[in-house]
């Protein structure tokens, strides 16, 4: 069975190209800027933050800790010991393969007890849940071989950095990892290990392979859009960024997204005839990086788009979640 790559990004305040971001949170509570997050580069960092009654969540003016009022930061409520913060792949009835995953995280803490567990440092997993979660990339087993920095892990084929440069507040850590994983699913975690008034910030980078598949090429929210279907876990499987989502057929695909979708845009790739099925869609909305991943010999438009700002709205979806930037121009 021949493999395809697949690809997903994700920032929470730094992009992974930079060399030495100096983004960073102030947790001091006595500090005047205190709650307040700088130098972000893209999206938000994370803050974990209870106190409502302090800082309460009004749902008129929205919430009011610093950072989360400057647009700054994603505040949390409430302390977990694992949270997910995304999920990157879920491939019922098929095989996904984490290859490579690089991850960078400023904050709090960092690495703990040499090496046997990180904290606040985002990594992907196949298990959701502790206390396997916590651990997955580190197996709560001690590094005795430690000594300075940067660390190499030969027999689990990792290279972690601790401080490779300074901010002005918290640790700076960084995993590196080539190995194969074997799972149906994959998540983006972190380990808070339940603690308040803590922040984190960083990027991280995922490369996995899957069978290769019809795809369903649509950008969908995991919890609100694709999982509550029955018909869309039976069609195809989902994927953070839009693409990578591998089916049995693509006739049941389009049948599928015609039902549930009707008003929106979509593509469906036939991996047999290398045809590109358009819905609401244009070729022109294709983006370039697009075409070159799928290589499609055409493109056939199911239902041409009475509005271009759905088609627009899908363009611009999947640019962002496959980190294209500046989005494509240049659109009728």
């Amino acid at each position: 069975m021949p493999l395809s790559t697949g690809f997903a990004t994700y920032y929470y305040g730094t992009v992974a190209g930079s060399h030495s971001p100096n983004t960073y949170c102030v947790k001091n509570t006595s500090a005047s800027d205190y709650g307040k997050c700088y130098n972000i580069e893209r999206e938000k960092a994370y803050f974990v933050q209870t106190d409502t009654t302090t800082w309460p969540i009004d749902p008129t003016t929205g919430d009011s800790f610093p950072c989360a009022r400057d647009g700054t930061c994603t505040r949390f409520t409430s302390t977990v010991d694992v949270r997910i913060l995304r999920t990157i792949f879920s491939y019922p009835g098929k095989q996904g393969i984490l290859q490579y995953f690089y991850t960078r995280s400023h904050s709090s803490l960092g690495f703990v007890y040499n090496i046997g567990a990180a904290i606040f440092v985002p990594v992907p997993s196949p298990v959701p849940n502790p206390p396997l979660a916590s651990y997955i990339f580190f197996a709560g087993s001690i590094n005795y071989e430690l000594s300075s920095w940067p660390v190499y892990e030969p027999v689990s084929n990792w290279k972690a950095y601790f401080n490779p440069y300074t901010i002005p507040a918290g640790n700076v850590s960084i995993v590196r990892c080539q190995g194969n994983i074997f799972t149906p699913n994959l998540y983006l975690v972190v380990r808070e290990d339940s603690y308040n008034n803590v922040w984190y910030a960083g990027a991280t980078i995922v490369m996995y392979a899957y069978e290769s598949s019809p795809l369903a090429v649509i950008p969908l929210d995991y919890d609100k859009e694709w999982l509550p279907y029955q018909e869309l876990r039976s069609a195809f499987g989902y994927a953070y960024n839009g693409v990578d989502q591998p089916g049995w057929n693509a006739d049941d695909i389009i049948r599928v997204l015609r039902e549930l979708f009707p008003d929106r845009a979509w593509a469906v790739f036939d991996d047999r005839q290398y045809v590109l099925y358009l819905y609401n869609l244009t070729p022109d909305y294709v983006p370039d990086w697009l075409i070159e991943k799928l290589s499609p010999t055409a493109m056939k438009v199911l239902k041409a788009p009475a509005d271009a700002a759905v088609a627009k709205a899908w363009l611009d979806l999947l640019n962002e979640r496959n980190a294209q930037i500046p989005p494509q121009a240049e659109l009728p």
